[in-house]
């Protein structure tokens, strides 16, 4: 189901997923318990109970509001803003940020959620003790409390796991190292997360309905912590092998020939090393269009007639060849083939010389770790 999209002024658009009614109705369920021991009539429950749902769900807004204006201050491009049956999440782009810059970026969602915190306290101090709104306040600081602590949690995807990662980076000299300690953290609190409620279960001799809304709860969260902690253990081994990419080293030495060139000149050479280029569709850094022969085709071609056939005959298009210079390497490389997609490239020296070609499938194989 595709997420409705709202805009608020100049914020990002925000992206609302259907799963969000589903936190504030989960949320309603986990409060309406605690919230009924206080005495106060059902209806007057459920309400404070779907009200504080909802006002987690404008908590986790004003959290993620945070992350997309101080990403903004430090020069990146925020996509959107997602609001999601998890929370919440801010998708931005930047080519480069200061390890300062990311730790702010981390630190200022949990930060809001310590002012909202602050606010509702301090709102309860004007309301009636005991009062609906006095117990709206008090449960919104609480909460909001948790989502601050519950973030600062040194691991990988949370924003103190971010912050760590971005510290990390610096004193270990190595950014990838700094992911892979912080997503190993992330794992580790991704099953402390369900092992506390399994524990209370366990003492306690069994399970009420709260105690398993309160698993069922954990399992989600859990796991998502989990697959982010992974995904981030797979993007700092993909960064690795993106910095091992250089042009001039993954050049493969190719025999280039024109399609009119003859079969026969191509006597003693391997097939598999030669590349047929029509430079008559080219423009702008596409050299022309490529081809590969075939190496059946060619064979079927008896020795008398390799003379007069054109190697372009026996040959299956391949698509665009795009010049590289030679002197690409790791997150430019990926960056200059990503401009100019294409399934074969010549690397070019500094001379203008040919180096040799890569190809796609190469590099991905290289990516894919394979």
């Amino acid at each position: 189901m595709t997420s409705p999209v709202l805009r608020l002024g100049a914020l990002p658009p925000l992206r609302v997923s259907p799963g969000t009614l589903v936190t504030v109705l989960l949320f309603a369920v986990l409060m309406y318990p605690s919230l009924a021991r206080g005495g106060a009539g059902p209806l007057t429950v459920a309400l404070l109970s779907v009200g504080i749902g909802l006002f987690m769900i404008v908590s986790v807004l004003v959290h993620e509001v945070a992350h997309a204006l101080v990403a903004r201050s430090f020069g990146a491009t925020v996509d959107h803003i997602a609001l999601t049956l998890w929370g919440g999440h801010t998708q931005y782009r930047t080519r480069e940020m200061s390890a300062l810059g990311s730790i702010l970026v981390s630190l200022s969602g949990p930060a809001a959620n310590l002012v909202l915190a602050g606010l509702s306290l301090a709102g309860v101090q004007l309301t009636e003790s005991g009062s609906a709104a006095a117990v709206f306040l008090s449960v919104s600081s609480w909460l909001n409390l948790v989502l601050a602590v519950f973030n600062l949690l040194p691991g990988l995807p949370m924003d103190g796991g971010r912050a760590l990662e971005a510290l990390l980076g610096v004193v270990l000299r190595s950014p990838e190292r700094g992911t892979r300690v912080t997503a190993w953290l992330g794992r580790g609190i991704a099953v402390a997360v369900v092992a506390l409620p399994l524990w209370r279960i366990v003492r306690d001799g069994g399970a009420g309905t709260f105690s398993l809304l309160t698993l069922v709860w954990a399992l989600l969260i859990g796991g998502m912590l989990w697959q982010g902690a992974s995904r981030a253990l797979e993007g700092a081994a993909l960064t690795a092998r993106i910095r091992t990419l250089d042009a001039a080293s993954l050049a493969v030495p190719r025999r280039i020939v024109p399609p009119s060139a003859p079969l026969a000149a191509l006597e003693g050479s391997s097939l598999e090393d030669v590349l047929v280029l029509d430079p008559a569709a080219a423009h702008g850094r596409v050299l022309g269009r490529a081809l590969l022969i075939d190496p059946k085709a060619a064979a079927a071609v008896p020795a008398g007639g390799r003379a007069g056939t054109a190697v372009g005959a026996v040959a299956r298009a391949l698509g665009d060849l795009v010049a590289l210079p030679a002197t690409l390497r790791g997150d430019d490389l990926v960056e200059a083939m990503l401009a100019d997609p294409a399934p074969a490239y010549l690397v070019l020296g500094p001379d203008g010389t040919a180096r040799g070609v890569i190809m796609s499938a190469q590099v991905n194989t290289l990516l894919r770790g394979r």
